[in-house]
C-alpha cells in the first residue's frame, strides 16, 4: 500500500495535465495563488481609501458651517456627478475596447434604467446625506459613524443572498468597525441632526454597495470597468440628488 501511494504521489507531481493538490504545491506557487486570490485588488482598494479620505476633507472644507459654508451643498454635489458622467462618457467612448463603452451603447433602455435608477438613487441618498452631515459635524465624528458601513454591507449582502451568514464574516465586519471607531474615539461635540444624517448615510452606503454588485453581476455582457459603471450611474445620481434630496438644501 505504501509503495502504491508513493507511486501515485510521484505520478501526480510529474504529470503536466494533473493539477497539484494544495499540499503538493511549492511555496512560490502557493504565494502566487494567494496573491491572485486576495491581494490583486489591494492597489485599487488603497486608491479608493486615499481618494475617499481626500474627498471627505474637501467636502468638509467646502460645506462645513465653520469653514467654507457653501449654501447649496447638494447642488454642488450634483454638479460633481455631472462632471463624472462627462469624464466617464468621454473616456469610455474614446477608448471603447479598453473600458467597455460599446456594452453601454448596445444596452437596451430597460436594462440601462433597471441598473441606473435603483443604484443611482441609493447612491444619491448615501452621498447627499453624507455631505449634509458634514455641514454640522466634524470629520472625526463623521468617520466614527460611517465606520458602521461594513456591518450594513454585510447585512445587505445576507438579505440579498450574495453572501452566506458565517461567523468569519461577522467577526471581520466587527473588527473593521471596532478599529475605525478607535481611531475616531473621543469626539465631544455631538450634533443630533448631523448624527442622524450620517447614520442614514451609513445604512444607505451598505445597501448601495450590495445593490450595485447585485445589479452589475446580472448584466450579460458584463461592464468592463469602473469608468463605464460611472457612466451608467452618474446621471441618475445627479438627478436623484437634485430631485429627491434637493428640498433639504435650504434647511442646512
Amino acid at each position: 500500500m505504501e509503495v502504491a501511494a508513493h507511486s501515485l504521489h510521484n505520478h501526480l507531481r510529474s504529470s503536466p495535465d494533473t493539477p497539484l493538490l494544495p499540499h503538493m504545491r511549492p511555496p512560490k506557487m502557493m504565494a502566487s495563488s494567494f496573491y491572485k486570490r486576495h491581494c490583486v485588488y489591494l492597489p485599487a482598494m488603497s486608491g479608493w481609501f486615499v481618494c475617499s479620505a481626500a474627498l471627505s476633507a474637501y467636502n468638509k472644507l467646502i460645506f462645513g458651517k465653520d469653514h467654507g459654508g457653501f449654501p447649496c451643498p447638494l447642488f454642488l454635489t450634483s454638479i460633481h456627478f455631472l462632471v463624472q458622467w462627462f469624464f466617464s462618457y468621454s473616456v469610455s467612448s474614446a477608448c471603447s475596447e479598453a473600458f467597455g463603452g460599446a456594452v453601454v451603447k448596445n444596452m437596451s433602455w430597460k436594462t440601462y434604467l433597471g441598473v441606473s435608477i435603483p443604484c443611482g438613487f441609493i447612491t444619491a441618498a448615501d452621498v447627499g446625506l453624507s455631505n449634509l452631515s458634514l455641514v454640522r459635524i466634524s470629520i472625526t465624528f463623521f468617520t466614527m459613524i460611517k465606520s458602521s458601513s461594513p456591518i450594513w454591507v454585510l447585512l445587505s449582502a445576507f438579505i440579498f443572498g450574495i453572501e452566506q451568514v458565517s461567523c468569519n464574516l461577522i467577526g471581520v465586519g466587527a473588527l473593521i468597525m471596532a478599529g475605525e471607531l478607535l481611531t475616531a474615539f473621543g469626539e465631544v461635540e455631538f450634533d443630533s441632526i448631523g448624527f442622524l444624517l450620517c447614520a442614514g448615510a451609513a445604512v444607505c452606503s451598505g445597501i448601495r454597495w450590495t445593490l450595485v454588485q447585485l445589479k452589475v453581476q446580472q448584466l450579460d455582457p458584463p461592464l468592463k470597468s469602473s469608468v463605464v459603471t460611472m457612466r451608467v450611474l452618474a446621471p441618475s445620481v445627479s438627478a436623484g440628488i437634485n430631485e429627491i434630496m434637493g428640498p433639504f438644501n435650504r434647511q442646512f
